[in-house]
């Protein structure tokens, strides 16, 4: 009986031993113009993760590994981002040439979806390089009726883009670029639009982080409009603390949206925190929500711009769950909300905002 046991044991450790590995990824690189030895890295975009490394030897590079996704975005880069090139990696053989100092302009192959990508891309282009050159001319005019043109032109050749993101949307429904698209642009687009436009995914896209995200974005979002009654949430604050926007007492209360990343709402910080220390014993409050992902930085942007009064955040950087509710799609942006709870203004920033608060609260 003993040995039977341990016959049997043999034949079924045999049997795993000839169960395939699952498959990953495989990246032969060639590069030019860079020495041996040279470091490159593979990160993802958000959140900015190194997957892999390697060196150049001899002009070539080797990288092998596994995903859980079926792509992900990817960056290789050489150290401090002096090259780099962005790219959809799956699990299977990819090809890589790159130049120093041109890889963007690589050649890549392998990946089903960076070749989606890249379709979509040649479709973008016409679009993209007619405003490229437009907004050539538009800094070297100064004719304020030209300068007018040349904007209506711009904005023309941004809708063309639009326009080709929302149709590939909407004609490959089972692509990974397609739900990435709908992810970027949801509360752009508006909820109208996402809603109709989700509804087209596959439940295979539906189910992916890209999918979940639109998801909640629909769930989530309230849109409220000046007149609109505000709509309360919880996040935590720089201490940790679970605070509620229906908690923040003033009589008038100015819901801040912006991050430690983004340069022009730390150029209106200083005034912003003039403003309040102006107003405050007048009834005026503030509650800022960041849409930092980063804790840290977060808190260093808190002290450095001295914002004194109270400022929360998830965490979750662009899916932010108060900005998916007040449909944010750009920062800074603020609502303005009076003692009723009625959003009475939205998006006041410097002058504005003061000769509004000096009418309010004289």
């Amino acid at each position: 009986m003993k040995y039977l046991f341990l016959l049997l044991a043999a034949c079924i450790l045999s049997a795993f031993a000839f169960i395939p590995a699952a498959p990953g990824y495989r990246i032969n690189g060639t590069v030019t113009g860079l020495p041996d030895s040279t470091w490159l890295y593979l990160r993802t975009g958000k959140p900015d993760i190194q997957i892999d490394s390697c060196r150049v030897i001899g002009g070539k590079f080797n990288m092998t590994g596994r995903i859980a996704e079926k792509a992900v975005p990817v960056y290789l880069h050489t150290a401090k981002y002096t090259n780099y090139v962005s790219f959809w990696l799956e699990n299977t053989l990819i090809n890589i040439t790159v130049k120093a100092g041109e890889f963007k302009k690589g050649l890549i192959s392998g990946s089903a979806t960076e070749d989606e990508s890249r379709r979509l891309d040649r479709l973008r282009k016409p679009f993209n390089e007619a405003a490229d050159s437009l907004r050539q001319i538009l800094a070297k005019t100064r004719d304020s009726s030209e300068r007018k043109s040349l904007i209506s032109q711009i904005r023309l050749s941004s809708n063309r883009v639009e326009e080709v993101e929302k149709d590939w949307v909407k004609n490959y429904p089972n692509s990974l670029v397609s739900a990435n698209i709908l992810d970027i642009y949801a509360i752009v687009w508006g909820k109208e639009i996402a809603q109709a436009l989700y509804e087209r995914l596959s439940p295979e896209m539906k189910a992916t982080q890209y999918g979940r995200n639109i998801r909640d974005y629909l769930a989530l979002n309230k849109n409220p409009k000046v007149g609109d009654h505000y709509t309360d949430f919880e996040q935590l604050n720089t201490e940790g603390k679970a605070v509620r926007l229906s908690q923040i007492k003033g009589k008038y209360i100015l819901l801040d949206f912006w991050a430690s990343w983004c340069g022009p709402c730390r150029e209106e910080n200083p005034q912003l925190a003039q403003t309040y220390a102006r107003f405050k014993d007048k009834g005026f409050a503030i509650l800022g929500v960041s849409m930092d992902e980063n804790k840290s930085q977060w808190l260093q942007a808190v002290k450095k711009d001295q914002l004194i009064w109270e400022n929360v955040s998830d965490l979750r950087g662009d899916k932010n769950k108060a900005t998916l509710m007040y449909g944010v799609s750009a920062i800074p942006d603020n609502f303005l909300i009076d003692q009723n709870g009625i959003i009475i203004a939205k998006n006041l920033r410097g002058e504005a905002l003061d000769d509004q608060l000096k009418k309010l609260l004289p």
